[in-house]
């Protein structure tokens, strides 16, 4: 009896552990999808124009431009 009773254990919580894992891969990939906005063109652009800011070729933008 004492043989059943830690192999329900053993199988309840391998279960537990897949079912921790399915989740917090749903949710990493629903994260991804939500935040994740710029396709590969808009990434390659944003990393040129940073590269230029770092170079000193452009200024990056402040809302100090606009102040009176």
């Amino acid at each position: 009896m004492g043989q059943a009773a830690e192999t329900v254990t053993v199988v309840f919580a391998a279960i537990f552990i897949a079912a921790m894992a399915f989740e917090v891969d749903r949710r990493r990939k629903h994260l991804r999808k939500l935040y994740d906005v710029l396709d590969s063109d808009e990434r390659r652009i944003t990393s040129e124009l940073e590269a230029m800011v770092q170079n000193g070729t452009i200024k990056p933008y402040t809302d100090e431009i606009f102040a009176w």
